[in-house]
């Protein structure tokens, strides 16, 4: 991708005499989602492509503009772990694992069938014995935060872990189906702050209006 940006921006250069200030390569910093996954090598991320910008400023003869990356999601993806409370546990056809929360909560797996890794927090060493789909609390099939995944013995008034949720978690999440927007707890070397409280419905009524000739 810088290869294909940097040739493009040197023809740009060359041929319309632009010289430019900076160069944006916008994200595509990874995170590991899966346990199976390893962390991205930063340093040999930089030398690689660092390496290969200098050698296309030097090809054609661009001066010295910035380069500029967005690794929003490295920076904050695993930062937050949303916590959600099994109210549920169905034998149907599947196993479902129904949850206080919803693809209101966190969208990704919905919109985007991607994968967070979800963990039994209330039994964390507990050995893998079924494989459940986790289901959110909007009444839509598509409300899922996982299928096929292996779990423990998952019990009523366990607490799961869905990972990665710092990353497009809290900024997508919405009012939708009338629910309220969860709270946010910052921890800090083992101390826990709260630093957005959960709404209530009364949150939700707050700015609406009935008019004179309905009341």
């Amino acid at each position: 991708a810088i290869e294909s940006t940097m040739d493009i921006a040197g023809k740009v250069h060359q041929e319309a005499g632009i010289d430019f200030e900076f160069v944006d390569f916008g994200g595509g910093v990874g995170v590991p989602y899966t346990p199976e996954e390893k962390l991205l090598d930063l340093d040999k991320f930089a030398e690689v492509n660092v390496g290969l910008f200098k050698e296309k400023l030097e090809q054609y003869d661009m001066g010295n503009p910035t380069m500029y990356l967005e690794p929003g999601r490295y920076l904050v993806a695993d930062a937050c772990v949303l916590l959600v409370t099994v109210n549920s546990v169905k034998q149907s056809y599947r196993k479902f694992i129904g949850v206080d929360a919803g693809f209101h909560t966190l969208l990704r797996p919905a919109m985007y069938d991607s994968y967070h890794h979800i963990v039994d927090a209330s039994k964390m060493d507990a050995p893998m014995t079924q494989e459940v789909d986790v289901a959110g609390n909007v009444c839509e099939s598509g409300d899922l935060f996982a299928r096929d995944r292996p779990m423990p013995d998952v019990e009523e008034g366990d607490v799961l872990g869905i990972l990665n949720a710092g990353a497009y978690g809290f900024t997508m999440s919405s009012n939708y189906n009338s629910r309220p927007l969860a709270s946010e707890v910052l921890v800090t070397d083992g101390k826990c702050n709260l630093v957005r409280e959960r709404e209530t419905f009364e949150d939700l009524y707050d700015k609406q209006m009935v008019p004179p000739h309905l009341k």
